[in-house]
Parts: structure tokens; C-alpha cells; sequence
């Protein structure tokens, strides 16, 4: 298990993550490493998209699909 300082922290968000902390009936360190924990299992944007982009399996141009839009609209 690693140690993290976090320094230069102002005093209104150390304030404000006691007071979250205390909400959730936590010591700020278990609060802090909760968020952190979470903050690393959950994806990136960057790794969201390049997942999307893996699974495409139609490659449309963007008139292609500007078209298809109208076409359908014609038949509405």
C-alpha cells in the first residue's frame, strides 16, 4: 500500500472534504482514498472513446449518413 502527501491544498477544500467527509460518517483519509479509488476505476474519456471507436464496425462517411437522414425524413 502506497502513501500519498497532497500539499498546497487550500484551506477551503481541506473545509469542505472534512465537512463531505463527516457526512458520510468517514474519517477524511478513508474519504479521501475513496474518491481517489474511484477516481482510478473509472474510465477516462480518452479510453471511452477509443473503446466506441474499437466496436464501430460501419464506416460511413458523413454525407452518407446526412443522407440517410433526409431519405428517411422524406418517407415520414
Amino acid at each position: 500500500m502506497a502513501t500519498l502527501y497532497v500539499r498546497d491544498l487550500s484551506d477551503d477544500a481541506l473545509a469542505e472534504l472534512k465537512i463531505r467527509a463527516a457526512r458520510e460518517r468517514q474519517s477524511l483519509q478513508a474519504y479521501a482514498r475513496a474518491l481517489l479509488e474511484q477516481e482510478a476505476a473509472t474510465p477516462t474519456m480518452a479510453d471511452v472513446v477509443a473503446r466506441i471507436r474499437d466496436r464501430v464496425t460501419a464506416r460511413l462517411s458523413t454525407q452518407e449518413v446526412l443522407a440517410d437522414i433526409e431519405a428517411e425524413r422524406e418517407r415520414s
